[in-house]
């Protein structure tokens, strides 16, 4: 891999990863107006949840072994864990992108009766802020991503999700 490339790479690693951290912070400050301590413990979740991900699910992708991951959690990993073979990716997406989902679905909740309980307008931005940028800006900017993929076992690929029972 040539430098100008590298750091190409790099630069959108830090970039699709600050989104994520952005929402998880966001997160965490909703959470944090509920209990404090709430918002270090949903940040740490957070954080062990991305990597129990990038173990169960990366080693089948085929750009964590050619090292072309956009979110680079083929370097985050530290190849840890080795590229695997036997089950497809689709399958590992779905089963475990469970992990993940109470760092996506937990501070809309907590935000939505913080708003309810106690009237805020901190509460009410954070959820929106939060809303935001989970629900549309990520996804936006992962589907460019998903546009110029090549990985054809992949549920986010546009045109080529596996429907069961459809020939």
């Amino acid at each position: 891999m040539t430098e100008p490339a590298r750091l190409k790479s790099v630069l959108m690693v830090l970039r699709e990863n600050a989104i994520l951290i952005l929402m998880y912070l966001l997160g965490a400050a909703l959470l944090f107006l509920l209990w404090w301590p709430l918002g270090l413990i949903y940040l740490v979740y957070c954080a062990l949840s991305n990597f129990l991900y990038m173990a169960r699910v990366c080693p089948y992708c085929g750009h964590y072994a050619a090292g072309t991951c956009p979110a680079g959690f083929d370097w985050l990993s530290g190849q840890r864990y080795k590229p695997r073979e036997g089950l497809d990716f689709m399958s590992q997406f779905r089963r475990w992108s469970i992990a993940l989902y109470p760092g996506w679905f937990l501070p809309p909740i907590i935000g939505t009766c913080l708003i309810f309980r106690e009237w805020s307008w901190l509460a009410l931005v954070l959820t929106v802020l939060f809303c935001g940028v989970g629900f549309i800006w990520l996804p936006v900017d992962s589907r460019r991503h998903c546009e110029k993929c090549d990985n054809l076992d992949c549920p986010r690929r546009r045109g080529k999700m596996k429907v069961v029972g459809v020939e």
